[in-house]
């Protein structure tokens, strides 16, 4: 090639004849090159024509199932290590089980060897612990009884002499009593002060108008105050609640016959001695409960011995054994057969000389109007269990 502008590199542009060279030459070369291909590709068609296509078709089926095969070899020793795995955690289980199963064989024999052994031991267990328990419960009684004859030295409950007793009589009359008042049907001597409380006594026979107001208070205020010391150490729940607050003192419970609006007094005055004789067959229902609860049953006709029958409860033979919150001889129901309507009408009837006879009054007529505090009992229950206060 002459042409100087094609040999320059730095120039954009060929001249037409040098371009019409190139042409030419890229021409002839593409020509022989197609001609070697098409001899190439006549030649291959050549060769995999007929028997030997055939040929390359199986190596190449054989090369892809060597393949599968080496795959599934592979596959196969997996899961073989994966059976071996198994068949050892098998083998450990079955040795587990057979060892359990031992254990089970011996201890089966066990139980049966020693069954009646084992037997022998908790029978002995469990009359030590109830002979712990009963020892604990005799404690507890005796316990009991000291305290509250603790309780009757410091309140001074005893019996009196004759001469006390007829001391309290004569110098207890108001003046316009009688003395033949003392002096019963039968011509004997009544002793209503047979017994006293920190040297005050109570009249039996309901008949509080004639002795001084302020000697009654007294002993009432000790009475409730030593009941409810009694019957807190002997684990008691009482009908009615006690509540002692000097010249505000009462009782209250739930009874269908009393509203419970009202409230009888524990404080005798000379405008309350009607509501009081009810507060007090209240506070003598109470006692005589608590000595049903100790073994001692009191009639009709005793209970308005209040200080005697105080007495005989802290006397009792079986005091301390029985009571509400004894786990060991609990108190189990409610078998208490004083009705506390015929407890009022045998003081009300002995306070006016009467024949137990009540007519045309009712519970409610004897109580002081207090509309402090107002409760309704929706159950309906004849009393209920309080705690003296």
């Amino acid at each position: 090639m002459e042409c100087q502008l094609c040999h320059n590199y730095h120039s954009k542009f060929c001249c037409t004849i040098c371009l019409r060279e190139r042409l030419r030459t890229y021409n002839a070369e593409l020509k022989q090159i197609n001609q070697v291909k098409q001899q190439k590709i006549e030649r291959a068609n050549k060769f995999l024509s007929g028997s030997t296509r055939k040929l390359h078709i199986s190596l190449a089926d054989k090369h892809a199932s060597l393949q599968k095969l080496n795959n599934l070899e592979v596959e196969m020793n997996k899961r073989k290590e994966e059976i071996i795995r198994d068949r050892q955690e098998i083998d450990l289980r079955k040795k587990n089980l057979q060892s359990r199963r031992q254990v089970l064989l011996d201890s089966r024999a066990y139980f049966k060897k020693f069954k009646s052994h084992q037997k022998i031991l908790i029978t002995k267990d469990i009359d030590n612990i109830k002979e712990k328990w009963r020892n604990a419960h005799q404690f507890l009684i005796h316990s009991r009884k000291v305290l509250i004859g603790e309780l009757v030295s410091i309140f001074d409950l005893k019996k009196l002499n004759d001469y006390e007793t007829k001391y309290y009589q004569n110098n207890g009359i108001s003046s316009n009593g009688s003395n033949s008042k003392l002096i019963s049907s039968i011509g004997k001597v009544d002793d209503d002060f047979e017994y006293s409380i920190a040297g005050r006594s109570l009249p039996k026979k309901s008949d509080f108008i004639r002795y001084p107001p302020e000697d009654i208070n007294t002993a009432v205020g000790h009475v409730i105050h030593i009941l409810g010391l009694i019957a807190h150490y002997l684990g008691v729940k009482l009908p009615f609640t006690l509540v002692n607050k000097g010249s505000n003192s009462y009782a209250e419970g739930s009874l269908n016959e009393i509203a419970e609006s009202k409230r009888p007094p524990l404080f005798l005055t000379a405008e309350n001695l009607e509501s009081f004789t009810v507060g007090m067959a209240m506070l003598n229902y109470n006692i005589a409960y608590l000595c049903h609860t100790q073994g001692i049953e009191i009639p009709y006709h005793k209970v308005p011995h209040t200080l005697h029958n105080l007495s005989l409860c802290c006397s009792a033979p079986n005091l301390g054994r029985y009571g509400h919150l004894t786990a060991l001889n609990r108190i189990p129901d409610q078998s208490f057969n004083l009705d506390f309507q015929e407890v009022v009408r045998v003081m009300l009837a002995r306070r006016n000389s009467l024949d137990n006879n009540i007519i045309g009054t009712t519970l409610n007529d004897y109580f002081e109007g207090d509309n402090e505090d107002e409760n309704e009992n929706e159950d309906g229950e004849t009393w209920v269990l309080c705690d003296t206060v």
